[in-house]
């Protein structure tokens, strides 16, 4: 036993070099960006440096943040600002979701300048890439990864008493374009993850006037006969956590005269 503690321990260093990858064979690279290339601005770092930073993220504790996020700055230049958006948002926030405070605490206290703007635009990218797929209706975990990102977009946004922009994810028109599409099952999660951040705004909880159209949309879906029961579970959590009555919500009318694909998902 004594004998192989050095080559167990060096299993271990080998392991924490590498970034987090999700139990199950799911290319998260071909999810989140789509098989596309990664945008042409985006600058990466030497692989020595990489390599560092895989292994700062694989030994972050609440204990260590500021400790961490100093090794971090003494290695990485402000200018990978975009290309560590990019591994947050790929390797850490769509498949860690127990983690987002930790990580939303250290990059805080990382204080990289422009990467909160970098994260906001590739989580928003991640996000039309996953919604624009059909896969998303009938897969899983694609669905899991997007209800991690819609709960980062709402923990880094409305959490911290920053608007979400109709330039980054038009809320409302997903809902829209979920009904009359059949995707319902994918976006009504979503937008339930990102309006969860509220209860801990004090900007954005009831009566503002964006939550409350928000909520009145998400009404008029639970109203439709024969929704799925675990859209209306969805829709009931988010009201419980906010501390709203949904019975109480006057549903909208935006999807009055509309057609909605009926599909075994939705209905």
């Amino acid at each position: 036993a004594a004998a192989s503690a050095p080559a167990v321990q060096q299993q271990q260093q080998q392991q924490q070099q590498k970034p987090a990858r999700l139990a199950h064979p799911l290319d998260i690279d071909q999810l989140v960006r789509g098989g596309s290339d990664l945008p042409s601005e985006l600058e990466e770092p030497p692989s020595a440096t990489a390599d560092k930073v895989f292994f700062v993220f694989n030994n972050i504790s609440p204990d260590n943040v500021a400790t961490k996020a100093a090794d971090l700055r003494a290695v990485l230049d402000a200018r990978y600002a975009p290309w560590l958006a990019n591994y947050l948002v790929e390797r850490r926030l769509s498949v860690e979701y127990n983690f987002h405070d930790l990580y939303l605490h250290f990059v805080e206290e990382l204080a990289m300048p422009g990467l909160p703007q970098a994260l906001l635009g590739m989580t928003a990218r991640a996000v039309r890439r996953l919604l624009s797929g059909d896969k998303v209706i009938t897969d899983i975990p694609e669905r899991a990864l997007l209800k991690n990102l819609g709960a980062w977009l709402g923990l880094s946004t409305l959490a911290r008493n920053k608007p979400l922009l109709m330039r980054d994810v038009k809320l409302k028109e997903l809902l829209i374009h979920a009904y009359e599409r059949g995707r319902m099952v994918a976006v009504v999660p979503f937008v339930c993850k990102v309006l969860g951040a509220c209860p801990h705004s004090i900007v954005f909880r009831p009566p503002n006037p964006w939550l409350m159209a928000m909520l009145r949309l998400l009404a008029e879906i639970y109203a439709l006969p024969d929704l799925k029961l675990n859209l209306k579970f969805e829709i009931e959590v988010l009201c419980k956590a906010i501390d709203v009555v949904l019975s109480d919500v006057q549903p909208s009318t935006l999807l009055r005269g509309r057609q909605a694909r009926v599909t075994e998902h939705d209905f």
